[in-house]
């Protein structure tokens, strides 16, 4: 399990702890949270944080600093980690009110997509911070009907903390898009996306070759076998999203619990 598993799951997965969906949590988070809301948090305090640690790591001496640095920021603010759609699907069993929101990561390069469920105290801080944007509070069983149709298209869930461990929103995005993706591939804070408590695997004898799962894969982790005509999945890159599984027409490819993989460290 990853650290925050180990701190926060009360011995389950961090995102299955009913505590960590509480009013109570998120009221002793209120003023994080209405930062979270706010229209220039994403735009201006993270992608400028994000920044501000890409100059620091190209000074030798404040590589490491700069890194223990932001990846305590984001624990105490907002950062997240990747999960599958069976286990996004679930979590919609513990929150209370799934809200469909505009995704902050398009709307800074001018693009608009509705493709992020928030839940506890954000839609009510939402819609007081920004009255005049759109906003749809939905049900249990559409919000589950709009994972699939996401996951469907090729985005990638990620399950987001307002202050770790109080959860906030379930966010489905792509690597072009994703301010989390940035933070972790390009500013090397993995905090900013953990990776999933998955790894996949490819199971030859059924895989067909036909190549799906290279064009599901936005993190680099799936290679072609030319020799064997067979994906093969660097387990050492593979975040555990689950959407080579999800669009694999063969049902060749399975995730199974990264404690039990090579990868069990990497996080």
């Amino acid at each position: 399990m990853c650290e925050f598993c180990k701190k926060h799951g009360g011995g389950n997965k961090w995102y299955f702890n009913p505590k960590n969906y509480s009013k109570e949590m998120g009221e002793a988070r209120i003023e994080i949270l209405e930062k979270i809301v706010s229209a220039r948090y994403y735009e201006g305090e993270m992608i400028s944080g994000f920044e501000t640690i890409e100059s620091l790591k190209n000074i030798p001496i404040l590589n490491k600093l700069a890194i223990n640095l932001g990846e305590k920021y984001l624990k105490k603010t907002e950062g997240g980690q990747v999960i599958g759609l069976e286990d996004a699907i679930k979590v919609l069993q513990l929150c209370e009110n799934p809200a469909i929101m505009k995704c902050a990561c398009r709307e800074i390069i001018g693009e608009e997509k509705y493709c992020c469920l928030n839940f506890g105290l954000i839609p009510e801080l939402y819609k007081k911070a920004n009255p005049d944007e759109y906003m749809e509070e939905v049900s249990v069983n559409k919000a589950e009907r709009l994972l699939q149709e996401w996951d469907k298209e090729g985005l990638y869930h990620v399950i987001f903390w307002g202050k770790a461990p109080y959860v906030t929103t379930i966010c489905n995005c792509t690597a072009a898009h994703c301010v989390a993706y940035k933070g972790r591939y390009v500013s090397g804070l993995k905090t900013s996306m953990l990776k999933g408590e998955y790894a996949a695997r490819v199971n030859e004898e059924k895989c067909q070759g036909c190549g799906i799962c290279l064009t599901r894969c936005q993190f680099g982790a799936i290679f072609f076998n030319v020799d064997h005509g067979k994906a093969f999945i660097d387990i050492r890159r593979c975040v555990g999203c689950g959407l080579c599984m999800s669009g694999c027409p063969n049902n060749a490819i399975q995730v199974i619990e990264r404690k039990f993989t090579p990868a069990k460290n990497l996080w």
